[in-house]
């Protein structure tokens, strides 16, 4: 059993049950996940997925913030971040057995339930409803990808502010500035200059 109280355990399931998925559930399909699952810390810049290294673990995001990163010629670049109650596994490591190019950060102290990709598997084949319910996580990830898309649309100070605004507010200020700017691909001093210009702007007002 993980080491979670139940009250963290039934508001995890709650929120998978109602948001992470097209397909609502019942939060107690969730059980057998918290019944296997491993309860993991990771520590801000702590590598929780490494290039080359197959993933064999399907991970829920229980508090903080991950990113996914991968290497474009000699610049990092994020390409999603994952909040709390967010299903994360690697597609190629869960479908095909291929070692992924990318990783994932803990961007701030972060604290994942962890769960052997074999069990999700096999999860899947004996519940049509679990089964039903991964189908949705993936719809809801292509869904999300076109809303990153509409989110780091415009210049660069209306894409931090959507920034601000779609992410919890604790968490964002707990950010580095070098996760900012390399998630709305720009540069740290370019990201200062924003954060100058907003302060002006408040204190104008």
């Amino acid at each position: 059993m993980c080491s979670l109280s139940q009250s963290e355990i039934e508001n995890t399931k709650k929120i998978l049950s109602e948001f992470e998925s097209l397909y609502p559930v019942s939060p107690d399909l969730f059980d057998p996940l918290f019944e296997v699952g491993e309860v993991r810390d990771y520590t801000r810049q702590e590598i929780i997925m490494h290039p080359g290294q197959q993933l064999r673990e399907v991970h829920i995001v229980l508090s903080g913030l991950i990113g996914s990163t991968y290497i474009s010629g000699n610049k990092v670049v994020m390409n999603a971040m994952a909040i709390p109650c967010t299903v994360l596994l690697h597609g190629g490591s869960f479908f095909r057995k291929r070692a992924p190019m990318m990783q994932w950060e803990a961007l701030v102290n972060t604290r994942t339930l962890c769960i052997p990709d074999s069990f999700i598997r096999e999860y899947m084949q004996k519940s049509h409803e679990f089964a039903l319910w991964m189908h949705g996580v993936a719809e809801n990830f292509i869904l999300y990808s076109e809303e990153r898309a509409i989110l780091l649309s415009g210049d660069a100070e209306r894409r931090y502010l959507n920034l601000e605004k779609n992410l919890p507010r604790r968490i964002f200020r707990e950010l580095p500035s070098r996760v900012v700017a390399r998630y709305l691909g720009i540069t740290e001093q370019s990201l200062s200059r924003i954060k100058r210009s907003l302060l002006k702007s408040e204190s104008d007002d």
